[in-house]
Parts: C-alpha cells; structure tokens; sequence
C-alpha cells in the first residue's frame, strides 16, 4: 500500500484537528499539517506538495470550491477529497475533478473506504510511471513499443484465457471525479439520471458519473440492463418484483426496499421482463 502525504483544511478547530488524528491511525498516511483557511492552505500546498487535501467546502473568505479551482488552473497534481456538512455540496465537487468526498458527520468505516479509494489511486499511478519508464527502456533496447510487446503477448494466450476475457467482459470501467473506477456488473443495481450526472447505485455504494444515459445504453446489454424510464436503467437479474399502479404504470422491485418507476413510454418492456425475473 502507498505512501499517502495529507494536509488538513478546515475553519471548525474541532473538525479540523478531529480529522487530522484520525487520518494519522492509517500507517500509510502521513498528515503534513493543518490549516484554517483557503490561503494558509494554499502556500502549504505550494510548500509541502501533499499528494492529498482534505478540504472543507464553507469556510470564510475563499471557499474550498474556490481553492480547488485555483489549483487546477494552474496544474497542481494534488487529490482533492471535499469534506462537508452540506450534501448538495457532492455534486458540484466532481466538477473540480476530486477524488472522493466525505458527508459531516462521517463514520470510520466511510473514512476508511475513502483512504482505500485513495491507496488504490496511488498505487495505480506508480504503476503508470512504472510502465512508461519500462515502455522507454524497451524502446532503446529493442526499437519497439511496449504496446507492440504487450499486443504481441495477447495475441498468444488469446485463446487460452478465454475464462479471464469473459470475467473482464463483466467489468465496466467508469470515472469518478478524477478516478478510474472498476464495476462489476453484477454489483450494479441501477442507473440514475441527476441533472448533467449519472448516479451507479451499486451493491455496497453510488458513485456520481458524468456520463449520459444514452451512453449507458450504448455500453451495457439491453437484455440485461433495459431502460425502464426516461431517468433510469435497471439490473433484471436485481429485479424481484414487478407491481402495476393503478394509473397503468408499474414500480420495479430490486430489493433493499429499492423502488424504480417504470415509465409509460417504456411499458413494452414490462411483457418481456415479468416472464424472466417475476
């Protein structure tokens, strides 16, 4: 697991110092410091080039949405996770490309989810550097990309990992904020449309999307992901039940008392799904 460097922003002491001694629990995190306000914490940054930034949204003066604006129009390669108390902050922070956001009050399991998320970043970026160090070592050696060396490979093994291509064909990668996540598609529940955003309500958690429902149409299997509405795909094998109302329209069932509306414009679907999933 990577090294992480922290810096901790917020203008509620409590809040602030609470977060820092919980952060420095974690081996792998190192908090470099605290800071009260938007300019402290940009000469910090500018100082000490922490690979994260804890950052509170509602603080005088500057704003934390303002901060991380500023840091990346001028490229500043810091992860951003937004802390706040106020929840229709969420959205706007994928806008500034952060990494995560955390709701106050947050519980440690939501903490530690948020430290993993960070982790597997990190060590996702050592492994680019590490492949464009490898690809230009090759290329003085042999006069060859390592994507000629690598599509070589594949092509090989090709059709003795059949097994493995099928279980990659059941991953769907999606960006968060700044991230490149990966999504089984067995985990996902359903899909919703919120504003200019797509909500992937999954087993265990939502991640916020900047993609279009129409796009999820084009990627996923209508067999298996139907469009139910005009703001919402669902999973069938998630499908338990299958209600009519009594204005003609039917709500889909996907348990965990997760109720999805089945639109009028979508009701030749309901003839094919109530045979496989009712």
């Amino acid at each position: 697991m990577s090294g992480i460097s922290v810096l901790v922003v917020d203008d509620e002491p409590l809040a602030r110092e609470g977060l820092a001694l919980r952060l420095a629990e974690y081996e792998n995190i190192t908090v470099l410091g605290c800071c009260n306000n938007a300019k402290q914490a940009y000469d910090a940054i500018s100082v000490n080039q922490p690979d994260v930034v804890f950052l509170d949204i509602e603080m005088p003066g500057k704003t934390g949405l303002e901060l991380a604006e500023q840091l990346r129009e001028e490229g500043n390669p810091a992860t951003i996770v937004f802390v706040t108390a106020f929840r229709e902050f969420a959205v706007n922070a994928f806008d500034f490309q952060a990494s995560d956001y955390l709701l106050k009050p947050f519980s440690e399991e939501r903490l530690k989810e948020c430290i993993e998320k960070l982790s597997s970043a990190m060590d996702m970026t050592q492994v680019v550097d590490q492949h464009k160090k490898l690809g230009t070592l090759l290329s003085r050696k042999t006069g060859n990309s390592i994507d000629s060396f690598i599509h070589s490979l594949e092509v090989s093994n090709e059709l003795s990992n059949n097994n493995e291509l099928h279980e990659l064909q059941r991953i769907i990668s999606l960006k968060s904020g700044s991230q490149w996540i990966r999504v089984k598609l067995d985990d996902i529940v359903w899909i919703e449309a919120a504003g200019d955003y797509m909500c992937v309500h999954t087993i265990n958690d939502t991640h916020i999307i900047r993609k279009t429902l129409k796009q999820f149409e084009e990627e996923l299997d209508s067999v298996h992901f139907p469009r139910v509405s005009r703001s919402a795909i669902i999973n069938i094998a998630k499908l338990s039940t299958l209600t009519p109302n009594s204005n003609g329209e039917y709500v889909a069932e996907l348990g965990n008392n997760v109720q999805v509306k089945v639109g009028r414009k979508y009701k030749f679907c309901i003839e094919e799904l109530k045979p496989r999933a009712c």
